[in-house]
Order: structure tokens, then sequence, then C-alpha cells
């Protein structure tokens, strides 16, 4: 994938329209940012903020704005190999989509913007790379199911407990982050995720203690203590029930 040029955070006035019968020439991605006017197979739509459109190359670009101010961010591009990736990605051309986490998807455009500029001999390594992970985020991301507003960072927090499980204290201290309480943080985490907060931390610790022991010669209690656990005795016992193996025979199995 090659990049031509992108936008991110572009100003519009009320009466900007763009209409480009035979498309770009090349890939367009927009995200929209405010609500936007749109037209696609024949239909004209209202696209609100944060959807997107992924034009193919060739088919009409017709789209504005729709209130006082129209915002969005842009990329265009081209697939140099006629392969099926934005297929296998889940990322439906010339169709108004709604990615469940457009946060994920506006970091990476970020990143593509950073490297966009850059003197790397990897550039377009770089760049081609970035592209597949904002399709494959947008694609991915793009369902029926409706998450919540709180989805974008109860997605980041529980990466931040697998990456570090020894930091998920209790409920109320990661609710408090999210600044609601420990029920309703409870309730968000379990239905987006299909499992509990806890039940999540645990496994975590387990799958982190997993990795100690087969690849350190650390002692149990320090492998613990890495892990979140007070004390070894309820990590001894908590790994035997998840694993059926106490820590030193699932270490022996390396």
């Amino acid at each position: 994938m090659v990049l031509h040029t992108l936008g991110i955070d572009f100003h519009h006035t009320s009466d900007y329209y763009v209409n480009r019968p035979n498309g770009s020439g090349d890939n367009l991605l927009l995200i929209f940012k405010t609500p936007a006017l749109i037209t696609l197979n024949g239909e004209q739509l209202i696209a609100d903020e944060n959807t997107a459109v992924l034009y193919s190359k060739g088919y009409p670009q017709l789209y504005g704005a729709c209130t006082e101010e129209y915002i969005n961010h842009w990329v265009h591009f081209d697939i140099e190999q006629d392969d099926d990736f934005l297929r296998r990605v889940g990322l439906p051309a010339d169709t108004l989509i709604r990615p469940a986490d457009i946060s994920s998807a506006e970091g990476i455009l970020e990143q593509l913007s950073i490297e966009s500029v850059s003197d790397s001999p990897n550039k377009a390594e770089c760049t081609d790379l970035l592209l597949k992970l904002l399709s494959a985020r947008l694609g991915g991301l793009s369902d029926s199911r409706r998450h919540t507003a709180h989805y974008p960072a109860l997605k980041a927090l529980r990466a931040e407990i697998y990456r570090n499980p020894s930091t998920a204290v209790s409920v109320n201290i990661l609710a408090e982050r999210l600044c609601i309480s420990p029920s309703h943080f409870q309730y968000l985490y379990k239905t987006e995720f299909g499992i509990s907060c806890m039940e999540d931390v645990i496994t975590a610790r387990i799958e982190t203690a997993k990795h100690y022991l087969i690849n350190t010669d650390l002692p149990v209690n320090r492998i613990s203590e890495l892990c979140g656990y007070e004390n070894d005795v309820h990590f001894i016992r908590q790994f035997k029930k998840r694993t059926g193996l106490t820590a030193l025979e699932y270490r022996s199995t390396r």
C-alpha cells in the first residue's frame, strides 16, 4: 500500500462540498469528525460523526458539510498489488461504516502522518504497514454490535492489565480511573469483554506467571510479587486451581 497524501482534522466551512464523479484517481479513506452529507449508490445519506468510508478507485466521491462546520481526516493511497487484503480484514469499500473504536484508528493515523515526513530509508515499508494496520483496525472494529462510550478507555485499561497485571489492585481503583462507579464499571467491563474484570486480572496474572516460570529462574515468591499477589500462598493456591499444576511442576515442563 502506497501513501499519496493525508490530512488530519481539516476544518471546512458550511459550503464545503466535494464532487468527483470519477473519483480521485486513487483510493480515498475519509473519517468524518462532524456530521456530513454523502452520496453512496445514488442515495444521499447523513454520515454521523466518527463514521468512515473507503472509496475505491473510480467510485464517485460526493460528500460535504451539513452543519456550520465540517471536519474530517482523509488518506489518499494506492494498493500496488491486486490482492484481497481489504476484504480479508473486513473493510468494505464504498460503504458507510461505524468503527467501534475510532480513537485507535486516529492514533495510527497520527503515526502515519509522522512517518509520511520521515527521511527513514524504511519509510515505504513503514507507511505500508501503518496503512495496513489502519485498514485492519477500521475493518476489524466495524461491526453491528454497539459499544458503550467507555469502550476505548476500557480497551486501553484491559491492555494495561495484561501488560502489567500487578497494577490492577482493585475494582474501586480501576473504576476511579474512568470516573465511574465500581458497580457500573463492572457492568460495562463484563458487557464489553464477556468476562468480569477481576477474572480477567487473574487470567493476566497467571499468564504472566507462566512466562516467568518458563523463561526465568526467579523464585516463586518473587514471581508472585511481580504478578501483583500480596503473598505467595495465595498465588500458589490460585495457580494450582487454574492450571492443575503447582508453580514448580509447571516450571519443570520447560
